[in-house]
């Protein structure tokens, strides 16, 4: 069995091409649920609109400081493990679930395999540097999105026989879900914007939601912008993010139409036809790229260089009304035929086929 472990929404998206395709090859593979995060309505909603199965194994580990979470996931997945006896262990990207699925595996004599390895930042502030770094650092088989990781594990002296640049699960899921949240999800109607102009907000990360001067201006900036281009910011509030605009009695302006967290088909119809994505995460800068949106990101770095070199993508990280409004304007203005540098849609065939060969 190819044991898949996950913990965050983002993670199941990018996994389930994978675990689609092993099924559809007869290929035994089991999905693991740390529980890093977790709600019954917003998983058993990811999983129905993805077709998934339902977990092998469930850790229910839930909210706790970082050190005692990694902890106690590896306590719970090696006795799923040694339960279950995995082949290989399979996990992507860069959350806590991902380090210690690897750490677990690892100690247990079980291959790794990190799907969308080598990605940096260089940004040791952000937790997820470190679990990308370490967990590459114990993977049997990297899997890459482009030369670009390849390259720089070459030079952090990573260059086994296990490292291919095979695409990013992202192209499979948005190209082949992009169809199905056009002809299922009902998002902008029940909004009513689907003859108005509207950016795409998702804003989690803790350099800006943490800290209160921070995300007033932030917000205040974003209100401002989007108020001179005529524009709504139509946004799914993170429950982290929701929280901090509760705990410092931050209120949002006139230009924000906020909902619930959203399912993956009604935020990819949101993503789909939005004038421009503006965002602190890594996965919707690739969705947006995929997608052919312009994308605004709201951090001082990314892990997503290709990105800013096709031109799908700029950073900004000042909170200032005018200038983001002028890095809006010049995303929208570009034209959208920026080289799609994540892949064919195929990345899960060739995981597959490599781990197949092992």
């Amino acid at each position: 069995m190819i044991a898949i472990v996950l913990g965050t929404r983002p993670e199941i998206i990018k996994c389930a091409p994978v675990v689609l395709e092993a099924m559809r090859r007869g290929e035994s593979v089991g999905i693991i649920h740390t529980g890093q995060h977790y709600s019954p309505e917003m998983d058993a909603t990811f999983f129905h609109e993805l077709n998934l199965p339902a977990p092998v194994a469930h850790a229910h580990v839930g909210s706790h400081p970082a050190g005692k979470q990694i902890g106690l996931m590896m306590q719970r997945l090696a006795e799923i493990f040694d339960e279950i006896k995995p082949r290989v262990v399979m996990v992507e990207g860069d959350t806590n679930s991902v380090l210690a699925g690897a750490l677990a595996a690892y100690k247990a004599d079980i291959p790794v395999a990190h799907l969308e390895a080598g990605l940096r930042s260089d940004d040791w502030a952000m937790p997820e540097e470190a679990n990308r770094v370490l967990t590459d650092r114990i993977s049997k088989w990297l899997f890459c999105p482009t030369e670009v990781q390849r390259e720089r594990l070459r030079q952090e002296a990573i260059a086994h026989d296990g490292v291919s640049v095979v695409g990013n699960t992202i192209v499979d899921a948005s190209l082949h879900y992009a169809k199905v949240a056009y002809d299922k999800s009902d998002i902008a109607e029940r909004l009513k914007i689907t003859n108005r102009p509207y950016a795409l907000l998702t804003m989690h990360r803790p350099s800006n939601v943490d800290e209160p001067e921070r995300l007033r201006a932030i917000t205040a900036a974003l209100d401002a912008a989007a108020s001179r281009l005529g524009q709504r910011i139509v946004f799914p509030v993170h429950p982290r993010t929701r929280s901090a605009l509760e705990r410092h009695g931050v209120t949002l302006g006139g230009a924000f139409l906020t909902t619930e967290p959203l399912g993956y088909l009604d935020l990819l119809r949101l993503q789909s036809s939005a004038d421009v994505v503006l965002t602190d995460s890594g996965g919707i800068q690739e969705e947006a790229c995929v997608l052919r949106v312009p994308c605004v990101t709201l951090r001082e770095n990314t892990e997503r260089p290709e990105t800013l070199h096709v031109g799908s993508n700029v950073l900004h990280f000042a909170a200032d009304g005018a200038s983001l409004e002028q890095a809006i304007r010049m995303m929208m203005a570009k034209p959208n035929d920026w080289r799609n540098p994540f892949g064919d849609g195929t990345t899960s065939s060739r995981v597959l086929d490599i781990l197949g060969r092992a």
